[in-house]
């Protein structure tokens, strides 16, 4: 199938929407899980347990729909708290073919962390400079070279989740082995900047 994969949101969209949405569109560009998304038909409702928030989503015609809410019939499938979009156990095949879409291949972490600068460099409170350092390679990458640079130090998949926008928000990845060196007021930034990856705006 050629052209882009049709993943559609309405018009005010929650933050759960938005993220499935974020996260379907990488499985987009991933041959294997492409030919799967575009092959689905059914529908398929996630409730949150970390809070209040569900979401539908509507498979047909090679794309997705996805809105808040659980539509009349379906019954809404638990996510698994503090994971990115596992689904609590359930036979249902077209279930188990969705969760396979949430959880597409996480990008090496110097990928992760370049698309990450390119999303939020300028943006307001943003740190003019960025080091960050994989411990697990021993190797780092700076951004904004002329720059005070903010720190972020972690092993290479903890990196590769937190700047691909895994995890519900950046502090939770200072809470698996991620590390940070500058002020408060960059931190909050760097959350912003983590939400703004995870939700695709």
């Amino acid at each position: 199938m050629s052209g882009a994969v049709r993943i559609e949101v309405e018009a005010d969209p929650t933050p759960l929407v938005l993220s499935l949405a974020r996260v379907l569109r990488e499985s987009a560009a991933v041959p294997e899980l492409r030919d799967l998304l575009t092959g689905l038909t059914g529908t398929v409702a996630l409730r949150s347990q970390l809070d209040a928030q569900t979401a539908t989503l509507l498979f047909a015609e090679g794309g997705v729909d996805i809105h808040h809410g659980v539509d009349e019939g379906v019954e809404a499938i638990p996510l698994v708290p503090y994971s990115d979009y596992a689904l609590a156990a359930t036979p249902d095949e077209l279930a188990s073919a969705v969760q396979a879409l949430l959880n597409p291949p996480v990008p090496a972490w110097r990928d992760a962390a370049s698309s990450f600068w390119a999303a939020n460099q300028g943006s307001i409170g943003f740190p003019e400079g960025l080091r960050v350092v994989c411990q697990t390679e021993e190797e780092e990458i700076r951004f904004g070279e002329d720059a005070p640079a903010y720190e972020v130090h972690g092993p290479a998949d903890a990196l590769a989740a937190v700047f691909s926008g895994r995890g519900e928000t950046f502090l939770f990845a200072i809470a698996t082995g991620v590390t940070v060196v500058g002020s408060v007021a960059h931190l909050s930034a760097m959350c912003g900047a983590h939400w703004k990856v995870r939700f695709g705006v």
